[in-house]
């Protein structure tokens, strides 16, 4: 299907990585642990943002900064998935994270490493960058890990310089109470996200909507999508309208990448003119999806259209 101009997702990764994973027979102290050949993929919210979205059809512009030998890995990975990218060359060098399952168990093990520090004039250049790409975009997708010293208004600075074009923000920390004022049509937390935010164990499905209710009513996005991971999510509209999504039932093999995916989905659905409902339930179907494959892959389309079609959405009162 050719792509509609306005069917363009620009991403933002402040912190992209580079993902390796790899499996061993046991996960051991002190001893030597024979892995399998590792994988490598490019990593970072808004990165697997861009390559799910452009697995689901619709074009994407991975904007991030890239430094070092690590970096130049990074975008060589985009390019070869046919992801395009507006890099921006920074002088650290780009970082890179590391999963390892376990046979004998299935577990999973996730080590990232820290993001490395970003300059105040590379920053510019990366909302620069954003709002470049921006101008024949039907939205902005910032997600993943922020850099540490970055100032949490960098969120609403980014929001006021690419509108009228509707940003979503997929954040956690200090950096998701910024985004929480920034102006977002879109913030996605996770229920532990959230639990941080009102300060308080969020235990049932009635404390995450007592939570989400609150939190919404006190923020000025326009939507608030709470991921309560393989329950599904629910969501708070600018009406106020609450609804509750119910994932499918799914094998998980890895959960990596499944929020990013949902996040992915989410802005391929509006991209494609949907209201927030039938988007959201997308990206549940997209999350899920994701959960399917090993290590650090993403969705496959054909799943997701099985998968869309099982996801049930109710409206609370």
């Amino acid at each position: 299907m050719q792509t509609q101009l306005n069917e363009r997702i620009i991403s933002v990764t402040l912190s992209p990585a580079l993902d390796l994973s790899t499996a061993t027979e046991t996960v051991a102290p002190t001893h030597k642990l024979r892995c399998e050949r590792a994988t490598e993929q490019p990593g970072g919210g808004g990165v697997n943002v861009a390559r799910v979205a452009r697995r689901l059809g619709v074009d994407a512009i991975a904007v991030l900064p890239l430094g070092g030998s690590t970096g130049a890995r990074i975008g060589n990975l985009l390019t070869e998935e046919g992801v395009a990218t507006s890099p921006v060359p920074v002088h650290a060098n780009s970082r890179q994270s590391f999963s390892v399952t376990e046979h004998a168990t299935g577990d999973q093990f996730r080590f990232v490493l820290a993001a490395p520090e970003l300059a105040e004039d590379e920053l510019t250049a990366i909302i620069a960058a954003t709002a470049h790409a921006a101008q024949r975009a039907s939205c902005v997708v910032v997600s993943g890990q922020t850099p540490p010293g970055v100032d949490p208004s960098l969120f609403r600075r980014l929001v006021d310089t690419v509108a009228p074009t509707p940003v979503i923000i997929d954040t956690s920390g200090p950096a998701l109470h910024a985004a929480l004022d920034s102006g977002a049509a879109v913030v996605k937390p996770s229920a532990r996200e959230l639990s941080a935010i009102v300060g308080r164990d969020l235990v049932t499905e009635i404390d995450v909507l007592d939570a989400v209710r609150s939190v919404h009513t006190n923020s000025n996005v326009g939507t608030l999508v709470v991921s309560i991971g393989s329950g599904g999510a629910f969501s708070v509209g600018p009406n106020g309208a609450t609804h509750r999504f119910r994932a499918p039932s799914v094998r998980v093999r890895s959960a990596i990448g499944a929020g990013d995916s949902m996040v992915a989905g989410i802005a391929v659905a509006l991209s494609r003119g949907a209201q927030t409902v039938d988007a959201i339930s997308l990206g549940i179907a997209a999350g899920a999806a994701t959960v399917l494959t090993d290590g650090t892959d993403l969705c496959q389309p054909s799943d997701v259209d099985r998968l869309s079609n099982l996801v049930a959405v109710e409206l609370v009162s």
